[in-house]
């Protein structure tokens, strides 16, 4: 271990990176300039841990994730559903449920950035797929099924 001195304290280097230190300078992929979009900007709000941000969990703790990995875990959710799940009303109906939660997240953080006037290419992005992904389940719920053609005898 190295020591330092630093104000009077001694600051210990164990040589492991502290991977929840905040990040000094992170520039998002998404941020263009050219039209003012900023998703660094947009991710670094206290909006974009809603868990957090609503009470659900404790600020800091480890349930205290950023939006962008629940929206990953909500995306895997759907994918996995679609691809390896039966395709039956009850499921849709299930998939309505979740994709209605996905929506209601998206009008809210949608508003926030309109009041904030933030513009976040990866923001309208997902409220758009969200959008898709309701109307999609939704006209399935509403036609009485699934999409599972009926055996041939």
């Amino acid at each position: 271990h190295k020591t330092s001195e630093s104000h009077g304290e001694a600051e210990v280097d164990d040589g492991v990176e502290d991977i929840f230190a905040p990040v000094e300078e992170f520039k998002a992929l998404c941020d263009i300039e050219a039209i003012g979009a900023s998703c660094s900007q947009v991710f670094s709000l206290p909006e974009g841990r809603m868990l957090s941000y609503f009470g659900i969990v404790p600020d800091g703790s480890a349930l205290d994730v950023p939006n962008a990995l629940l929206g990953l875990l909500y995306y895997s959710t759907i994918f996995i559903r679609a691809q390896f799940l039966p395709d039956t009303y009850g499921m849709n109906k299930l998939t309505v449920g979740a994709n209605v939660s996905a929506m209601i997240s998206s009008v809210w953080l949608a508003t926030q950035l309109i009041k904030l006037k933030e513009l976040c290419v990866l923001c309208i992005s997902t409220h758009i797929v969200n959008f898709l992904l309701l109307v999609h389940y939704s006209k399935k719920v509403m036609s009485g099924g699934s999409t599972t053609k009926p055996k041939q005898a």
